[in-house]
């Protein structure tokens, strides 16, 4: 028994010891990518294809209310067999709305492949820089202070952003972290 509770306070010791001797620094991705030009400039293109499909799919919207509004002013006047065709033409402008949308908008859908093809590669470089950042800096764990990590505390000395800024070659200059 004494064996087992040596052998217990001897793996305890040993990974006490071995979670002390571990660096941690930080990042704020939301900060380096606000300052990356490159990032910018692709947020720009993204919300400029947005803003595009935005106006296509408020036009049809608006041709299809005006569909809808003559329908109405017409609907006593017309025959049977134009009413079907017209709600039927009304229905089919909706659905080719509605597959618009999810065309451009949904998940798998261009805003969707476009923006994954333009922010990937910089995500990339940003994790590349991070890691070159954290080896050069001998730190054995960063954190992403903008992720959902719970970071409740973090010493500015050890926030590793702007090291990582300029690994990733940012037009803007960093701004020094505040020393305590």
């Amino acid at each position: 028994m004494n064996k087992y509770y040596f052998f217990l306070s001897l793996v305890f010791t040993a990974l006490t010891a071995s979670l002390a001797a571990q660096r941690v620094g930080f990042v704020d991705s939301k900060v380096i990518l606000s300052k990356s030009t490159e990032f910018q400039t692709a947020e720009r293109e993204m919300d400029q294809m947005r803003d595009q499909w935005q106006k296509e799919i408020a036009e049809k919207r608006k041709k299809i209310e005006q569909m809808q509004m003559d329908y109405r002013a017409e609907e006593v006047l017309l025959p049977e067999d134009m009413k079907a065709q017209r709600l039927e033409t009304i229905k089919m402008e909706e659905q080719a709305l509605a597959d618009f949308q999810q065309k451009k908008f949904g998940y798998e859908g261009e805003h969707f492949k476009a923006r994954k093809d333009k922010i990937k590669p910089i995500q990339e470089k940003l994790f590349e820089a991070i890691q070159v950042v954290a080896k050069e800096k001998k730190i054995d764990i960063v954190i992403d202070k903008a992720s959902n990590a719970s970071l409740l505390y973090a010493n500015p000395a050890y926030d590793l952003s702007n090291a990582v800024l300029e690994k990733m070659g940012s037009g803007n200059a960093p701004t020094p972290a505040p020393k305590k």
